[in-house]
């Protein structure tokens, strides 16, 4: 069962937004870490460009977008094909910190680095992402993703320590993990987006390439996109809605990319100008 799994991530931000900003999930920024020094980094994603998001449905590679994010597993050599030839960039999609049963890759993980099911998804359970299978299994995922031929990857998942995972996560293991993901995705050449763990955006700005957000206009969340804006990096928004003229006047006063999608993230898509 494949489902679009960007919205845990808004549901789970909720939570902390409400809470006094203070403690370990607001680390400060590393000593010598610039947020306001241009990073060209992988440019395979690029600012201006267009994004489509889709996860369910049939494939359209017709769609009017630069940048296609789908599913790593879901996606065929053809399709791949069909859309590099129109000149698009293709990003495969990657629960990073989630356990999906229904992966084929997934059968030798230990039992013990499979915790709690994430609160809105209860087929999927949260990864203890300090463990060794779990890191092997997120190695092998990135090189297929590389020698499939995807650009780029887009981690998602990647924000456990802010809810009950059964793992004892902290801030700092999450933080080094995500930051592991990323150095591991950019030595395979490929541009690493993220999607989640807005917490610390500060810490990796400077190693991720893009980042995608979920409903940031209608939660009032899209400053949590600025330390990758100032290293020069592309944002997007996902708004789920079909209140196009509305949502892109909103984008226009924030000078944001937004992408409108059903909540399904089937091939559905308005793009603001």
């Amino acid at each position: 069962m494949l489902r679009a799994r960007l919205a845990s991530s808004v549901s789970l931000w909720f939570l902390v937004s409400c809470a006094p900003a203070v403690g370990p999930l607001f680390t400060s920024v590393d000593a010598g870490e610039s947020t306001d020094t241009p990073d060209a980094g992988n440019t395979a994603v690029r600012p201006g460009m267009r994004l489509q998001y889709q996860l369910q449905g049939a494939l359209d590679p017709a769609a009017d977008a630069d940048v296609f994010v789908v599913d790593l597993f879901e996606t065929t050599p053809t399709q791949l094909a069909q859309l590099h030839t129109r000149g698009r960039v293709v990003v495969a999609y990657i629960a990073a910190g989630s356990y999906e049963p229904w992966r084929p890759d997934v059968d030798t993980l230990p039992d013990a680095v499979i915790g709690d099911p994430l609160p809105r998804y209860p087929d999927e359970a949260w990864l203890d992402i300090r463990a060794t299978s779990v890191r092997q299994l997120m190695v092998s995922r990135l090189a297929r993703a590389a020698s499939n031929g995807f650009d780029g990857v887009l981690l998602a998942s990647l924000e456990g320590y802010l809810t009950q995972s059964g793992h004892d996560l902290t801030a700092s293991d999450q933080l080094d993990y995500n930051r592991w993901l990323a150095e591991q995705a950019s030595a395979r050449g490929l541009a690493v987006g993220v999607s989640s763990d807005w917490p610390h955006a500060e810490q990796l700005a400077s190693r991720y390439d893009f980042a995608i957000h979920l409903n940031c206009l209608a939660n009032s969340t899209c400053a949590q996109l600025a330390p990758f804006r100032a290293r020069g990096h592309a944002v997007f928004d996902l708004e789920v809605s079909r209140d196009v003229s509305a949502t892109c006047a909103r984008a226009a006063d924030l000078a944001l990319p937004v992408t409108l999608k059903n909540s399904n993230f089937d091939a559905w898509l308005a793009i603001c100008p």
